[in-house]
This record gives structure tokens, sequence and C-alpha cells, in this order.
């Protein structure tokens, strides 16, 4: 089957638009950044990190690569640790490092494996990050035998024995969510496996969750509303389950395995985000008379974490002028039992006839939210009928006492008035 993309390209290759994919055969030249162990001599601190590639996939298609590049080069030799399904994502959103694995100077006896000469430097830690938080692994290669003619100063044959890795580096949940912290490993023989998680809070908030002992088979938990299936380890599956997760559970988890006297481990950040309950104190039509007052309140509640954005907007009707801001009051930011906080937002509005149809809206922005919550109420003014009323009777009032005063003196002056005889 013939690939998308032409053999000289891959990869290289940055993976335009999502068209090229990587096959099983393809042979992945994977750029990445070398961190030597040496130090500056004037400062003793560590040198900067050197470019470096990894070269995986193709099987003997690769003999006819070119494999010359800038840079030190390890070449991975066909194993069941098989990095190249994580590739899926494109090599341009990916971050690669390669660092040498201290043993302390011991031995590590691996099957199949012939100790190299130089101990410290025939293991190596290779870490793939996906930059959008969509995997993160780590893998053990150790350097093979090479016989004298063969050896090359910048090209390491290497073989990888051992991966840990989680598809959920970073996990949000709401409260009382169940939650899978995911976290699996392959390696290239069967072997008994240990296993521990880890958490870590604000501050120096620590503590040990799990533990599992792979020689013994003994499992001990430390936390309640937790499990790990041991039965799944046989797959290669880890994972840790939280059930009805709190405020409290936020923070770093830290998944550790060991296989022999190699130590891998992967951090998966948990986040609580909470959105936030919305409520007016109004319907969404306010009817009211020329000169009367109302207090518009909206009120957001239960959210996590604090920082909140609400705002008030007058808008007309009719009109592609943007919408204007209101000067609102707001209340303090109450925290409530489970730890989540809520905010009020008003203003005391005085009616205008000129409002008549103008629409409030109120807007609440939050992390937990994908979009703004937007909440609008229609604004009716009626003119105040009541004034001419009163003024029309205060009038006729006025006239009525001055009719009722001429007709008193007229009746006055002609009772006191004489008579001619």
């Amino acid at each position: 089957m013939e690939s998308d993309c032409p053999i000289s390209l891959i990869l290289f290759v940055l993976f335009i638009g999502g068209n090229c994919s990587i096959e099983e055969t393809a042979v992945i030249k994977l750029p990445c950044l070398y961190g030597s162990p040496q130090h500056n001599l004037l400062d003793n601190q560590p040198l900067p990190p050197n470019t470096a590639w990894v070269v995986l996939g193709g099987g003997q298609d690769r003999k006819g690569e070119n494999l010359d590049f800038e840079g030190i080069t390890f070449i991975l030799k066909d194993s069941p640790v098989n990095l190249t399904p994580f590739l899926k994502w494109g090599l341009e959103d990916l971050k690669c490092d390669i660092t040498p694995y201290f043993t302390a100077d011991t031995q590590i006896l691996w099957p199949g494996v012939t100790n190299t000469d130089n101990v410290v430097d025939s293991w190596y830690i290779y870490t793939v990050k996906h930059n959008g938080g969509k995997f993160s692994a780590a893998t053990f290669l150790t350097k093979l035998s090479e016989t004298p003619e063969k050896k090359e100063d910048d090209k390491h044959h290497v073989l990888a024995t051992f991966m840990l890795s989680t598809r959920t580096p970073r996990v949000y949940a709401r409260l009382m969510d169940n939650v899978l912290l995911d976290c699996a490993f392959t390696v290239d023989h069967r072997a008994d496996v240990s296993v521990s998680w880890n958490y870590r809070g604000r501050g120096r908030q620590e503590g040990k969750i799990l533990s599992y002992n792979g020689a013994t088979k003994m499992l001990q938990y430390n936390w309640k509303g937790v499990s790990m299936q041991v039965e799944e380890l046989e797959n290669g599956y880890a994972s840790l389950l939280l059930r009805n997760v709190a405020l409290k559970s936020e923070g770093l988890f830290i998944c550790t395995v060991s296989v022999a006297s190699l130590f891998a481990e992967q951090q998966i950040h948990l986040q609580i985000k909470e959105r936030p309950n919305v409520k007016l104190n109004v319907d969404s039509v306010v009817t009211l008379k020329e000169g009367d007052e109302r207090k518009f309140v909206y009120d957001a509640s239960n959210y996590y974490p604090l920082d909140v954005n609400m705002e008030w907007l007058r808008e007309l009707p009719s009109t592609e002028l943007l919408p204007s801001l209101l000067n609102v009051i707001y209340s303090s930011h109450r925290k409530n039992h489970n730890g989540t906080y809520s905010l009020s937002c008003s203003f005391l509005y005085k009616a205008s006839l000129q409002d008549d149809g103008v629409t409030f809206t109120c807007r609440v922005e939050h992390e937990s939210l994908k979009k703004p919550i937007r909440n609008s109420v229609t604004l009716i003014v009626l003119p105040n009928d009541d004034s001419p009323v009163w003024m029309l009777a205060l009038v006729v009032s006025l006239i009525l006492l001055l009719l009722y005063c001429v007709i008193k003196y007229c009746t006055d002056r002609n009772t006191n008035k004489r008579k001619p005889y």
C-alpha cells in the first residue's frame, strides 16, 4: 500500500493539516534535545542540551535511509515497547528529551541485554510529551553492544525496554465526579512490577495513596475512595480511580512503576472546575413607570476556582452601537461549605422614558465555561399618567375655592347694606 507521504519526507515531516499519517512501517526521525551529564568547569552548571535524533520504526527498510544528522543519533532496535502509536498526533506538537539514567554504578540485569563496559553511559530515559496535553511517555533505552569497527561516537544503537505513559497528563473534573487517572506500562518481557501512587497538594501537603509490591503481590491503600485493579497489571494498566472527588483531591498525582532497578513516573495534574449557577432577581421583561426605582441583582453561586468576571451591559434596541457597561456594585466573595464561591453584582435603576425598549444584559465569564453565560432583561417604561390628574384636581379645587369666596363676599355685602328707609 502506498503512503500518502513520500518516504523521503517521513519524518522529520511536519504533518500538514493532518493529511499525512504515520504508518507502522515508516521510518520516523524525531528531533530531540539531549541533556548531557557533564557540567561547565567554570561555574559547575549543567551544560545546555544538545540537538539529538531518535530513529524508530521501519524495520529492515531503515537500511536505505540516510541516518547522518547533526547531533547525537539514537537508533532504536525493533522491540515490543513501541512508541509509534503515540506519534499519530503529529510531530510538530511533540517535545522530546533524552537524558542519561544514572544507576549509581549498579549493573542492571535485564533479559536479552548484554551489559556494556561503560555502565554509567548504558541507560537513557527518552521522554516524549504532547504540547496539547494528550499524552506523556517515558521510555528506558539501553545501549546495545557493538563491535569495535561499527562504533561511532555520534550514533548509538539502543533497545527500548520499559515504557510508562499516561493519556491524561491534565484532568479536569467537577465535584463528586468519578475520575480515572490513566497510567500504563509496557515491558519487553514478563516481569513483576511494583506500583505506587502519591499525592502532592498545595503547599507542603503530600501523601502516599497506595503501594503495590510486585514480589509479594500485596496491595496497601492509604486513601479511602480510591481503587486500582490489580488484575489489570498483567495487561500493563496501573490506572487509579478516584470516586466522588472533592476540592481536597485537587493537586498532582504521581504514578511510579518500577521494574528491576528501573523507576519511571508520570505526573497527572487534577484540577477541579465547577461552573457557576446564575439567577436574576427579576423576570425577563420588566415594566416600570417613569420615575420608579428598581434594583437589579445577578447572583453567581457554587463556582470554582475563585476568579470570575461579572458585568452588566446596556444595549439599545435596533442599533449597531456596542453595549455600554453599567456602574455596578459587587458583593464580597462568599465561600460556601463545600469550598466553592458565590458573588452578586447589582445596580439601582431609576426609570426614564428614553430607556423604553432598552435591554440590560448580565454576562458571567469563568474558566469552567466554554463561553460566557448571558441573561437579558427587556425594559418597558410607561409615562406617569397620575401627574395630569393631580394637576387638574388642584386647579379645579382652587377655582371652586375662589368661587366660594366671591359668593360669600357678595352675600355678606348685600346683607350689611343699609336700607333707604
